[in-house]
């Protein structure tokens, strides 16, 4: 055994008896042991000392045996929409995948900026924001845009170490990962996560009210994103005709579109009508989303082979379920209320702008500590409450929290962020001062233009 494995799973014990003494002194005897147990799943996660997904099984199962919950409360997030909306996402990628839709629209997009860096960047922004109308799985986005990055560095035979390479890697990051809030549906979490903020209320999220409120400011953000690519890239340079060459040559490798193209094209159609038109309609588009995935297998439509549904990579939804379960529990034995007792006073005093600015600064202390998912989860029911009192709309205070959680450092924090490094094409110490950058000058946007645009519009 490594003394590198030994110190790890030494800390993931002596953390959480240091938070358990933290909280000894509290009058709610179910704090000490839920902020323990989840700071032990969360270092566990950290350190990588056990798969992230017999972290998240063993955290709900450990809730229950501790006393802190019932299963009507441990197990209520698979009665959400997120996990049945993950579920979908998983099978649409899969087809898009299979059928080389999304491939041949990024592929399009990126073609159609021209053969230089700065045309490739152009077309990785376009392709990333189309893909993310109708294709809610980053990860699924992720796989489809790094695996043309890769590409492009294979055909011209670029150093997998080098800049360049980092840079091209990065430029499908920032691509799938950066328009996550451009439509309501562009994330698995999104919707799920209004449900949460708003639950008790009568008020609901819809796909134009959302438009009006986030898509320019996503689009802004994704675009400033994209420009860090250069810092990233330094002073190497790219073979525009060569980078021609290849686009064109896997571009035709495609092909005309086929017919399964042309049914999934009309699926993604209806996917988007069901977000739009949900305002009258009154259907709810994420079961309609997940009824059209279903209909890949149907007899007729046969996009997917009906046989092949039961090897669906769907483990990680006891993952999802599991980081959901911490803000479920959380709010069941009081540890919401212990956050908002200790965030009002924080935030009181200041002004609106200025408790907005502090919500994002939230979210990236706690993406350090907690992946984004279970930083939603457990954060998100506080934000609702934080609004009540501080008689504020929680809305611009949940946003600027959500491009918090969007702030990453280390591949640990997200999957998406992770699976970029297994390509062995983009090295951490290129892009770091990137990401950093990304960090301030996401809180000086939100400072000069979300905030000024909510005001704008009402929402402020």
């Amino acid at each position: 055994m490594s003394v590198s494995l030994v110190l790890r799973r030494g800390a993931t014990l002596l953390i959480p008896c240091l938070i358990y003494l933290f909280f000894l002194g509290e009058e709610n005897h179910k704090l000490p042991l839920y902020f323990s147990l989840t700071g032990m799943a969360v270092t566990a996660w950290m350190l990588n000392v056990f798969p992230a997904i017999g972290v998240a099984a063993l955290l709900t199962f450990a809730y229950m045996l501790a006393g802190l919950a019932g299963p009507e409360v441990v197990f209520k997030p698979w009665t959400t929409v997120l996990p049945w909306l993950s579920f979908a996402a998983i099978i649409l990628g899969i087809a898009m995948e299979k059928t080389n839709l999304a491939k041949r629209v990024a592929l399009w997009c990126i073609r159609l900026s021209g053969g230089s860096f700065n045309g490739l960047a152009f077309g990785f922004i376009l392709g990333g924001l189309l893909l993310a109308t109708f294709l809610s799985s980053i990860l699924a986005r992720m796989v489809i845009l790094c695996t043309i990055a890769v590409g492009i560095i294979d055909a011209l035979k670029i150093d997998g170490k080098s800049r360049m390479s980092s840079a091209l890697i990065f430029m499908a990051f920032i691509a799938g990962s950066g328009p996550q809030f451009l439509v309501i549906h562009s994330s698995e979490s999104n919707l799920w996560a209004f449900d949460v903020l708003f639950k008790g209320t009568d008020i609901h999220m819809d796909f134009w009210t959302y438009a009006l409120q986030c898509t320019p400011f996503s689009v802004l953000y994704t675009i400033s994103s994209m420009l860090l690519i250069y810092l990233v890239k330094g002073k190497e340079v790219l073979s525009g005709e060569d980078l021609k060459l290849f686009l064109k040559r896997s571009y035709e490798e495609l092909g005309p579109m086929k017919a399964d193209e042309y049914k999934l094209s009309v699926m993604c159609v209806l996917l988007i009508a069901g977000f739009v038109f949900q305002p009258w309609t009154g259907i709810d588009p994420v079961y309609f989303l997940c009824v059209l995935a279903m209909f890949c297998y149907m007899p007729g439509i046969d996009i997917l082979d009906p046989k092949e549904i039961s090897g669906l990579g769907i483990m990680f939804l006891i993952f999802v379920t599991g980081c959901m379960s911490i803000g479920f529990v959380g709010g069941a034995v009081g540890a919401n209320a212990w956050i908002i007792g200790h965030l009002v006073p924080l935030l009181s005093g200041w002004s609106e702008n200025v408790s907005v600015l502090m919500s994002y600064v939230v979210g990236v202390i706690i993406n350090f500590a907690l992946t984004p998912l279970a930083g939603l989860g457990a954060i998100t029911p506080s934000i609702g409450e934080l609004g009540k009192a501080m008689n504020l709309n929680p809305l611009p205070i949940f946003y600027a929290f959500n491009y918090g959680l969007d702030q990453y450092v280390f591949p640990y924090e997200t999957v998406y962020f992770l699976y970029i490094f297994v390509t062995e094409r983009i090295t951490l110490r290129h892009v770091v001062p990137a990401l950093l950058v990304r960090m301030v000058l996401c809180g000086l946007l939100l400072a000069f233009v979300a905030i000024s645009w909510w005001k704008c519009i009402g929402l402020i």
